[in-house]
């Protein structure tokens, strides 16, 4: 089965970091989890890197003396966060030989990867009409292999309701956390209720919205059959500099409703496109916006 690669240097960054939560959740676990920061607590779980800001009371000295390195425990009684991870798997997905969901599944694979090497529990599940594919709650660094290894087998095909496919994921959703939407936002009954529904959940809410370079500016004039990717309907079309300049502000307009839409319910929204790159994404886009820290 096909799974995900990273380069050692990228998650080594990506381990220093972690989410960020606007309210505190409460879970199974002891009191409620306000930062990815550990603290004291019974049940020793791991360990991992000491990183600028850490609490000195949680350096395991015993492993600095042997190794010349710190390191923070980490304990399981700390777990309170859920990550929920929703990867749209519709025809349009494929758009650019597949780059959009190529992303979706690497954005998803590294936000996963910080999540459970700081020993959170991360679910997936691909949107689709069917709902036919999701990895429940892992935990811990054994379910890295597990969680890239689903994500690396999603391809993209047929139409997606994402106000449907949202709520059928939402059955797997058993307690408060953050749910993270990658997604081309393309659904022609739109996304509104099954964001909102996330949110009756009591999920913190993330959409992270990639379109291709091509479908934001396309550079193309002249007489075209436009197939749509879902449903195989066409369309014969003359393509003028006027009419490219009005798919344009549409696409402007489209954007802008779904950055409207999203800051009028505290839903935390970042639009990106196929080509941009992985790291900035990660390690500067998501933290400007405050998802990770």
């Amino acid at each position: 089965m096909e799974g995900l690669f990273f380069e050692r240097e990228f998650l080594n960054k990506l381990e220093s970091m972690g989410f960020l939560l606007k309210k505190a959740m409460t879970g199974r676990y002891s009191g409620q989890h306000r930062s990815p920061r550990k603290g004291q607590s019974v049940e020793f779980a791991d360990y991992r890197p000491y990183s600028s800001g850490d609490d000195w009371r949680q350096v395991d000295w015993n492993a600095y003396a042997r190794l010349d390195r710190l390191f923070i425990k980490l304990f399981m009684e700390e777990q309170d966060l859920s990550v929920h991870l929703a990867v749209d798997t519709s025809g349009s997905m494929e758009w650019g030989g597949g780059a959009k969901l190529k992303m979706a599944r690497e954005v998803a694979g590294a936000l996963g990867y910080l999540a459970l090497v700081n020993m959170e529990q991360v679910g997936a599940a691909a949107l689709n009409n069917n709902m036919s594919g999701f990895l429940p709650l892992q935990r811990g660094k054994a379910g890295i292999s597990r969680l890239w290894s689903y994500l690396g087998q999603l391809r993209p095909g047929g139409a997606t309701d994402l106000n449907l496919a949202l709520r059928k994921a939402g059955r797997f959703i058993r307690r408060p956390g953050i749910t993270v939407l990658i997604s081309d936002l393309l659904s022609p009954a739109g996304y509104q209720e099954g964001l909102k529904y996330l949110q009756h959940l009591g999920q913190q809410v993330v959409v992270l919205h990639i379109m291709s370079a091509a479908e934001k500016n396309p550079e193309i004039l002249g007489n075209y059959r436009l197939v749509d990717c879902e449903n195989q309907e066409f369309r014969e079309v003359s393509i003028t500099p006027m009419l490219l300049e009005a798919y344009r502000r549409q696409v402007n307009g489209f954007v802008e409703g779904i950055a409207g839409f999203c800051g009028s319910r505290q839903i935390t929204y970042l639009s990106v496109t196929a080509e941009d790159n992985l790291e900035d994404i990660l390690l500067h886009s998501l933290r400007s916006i405050g998802v990770l820290v």
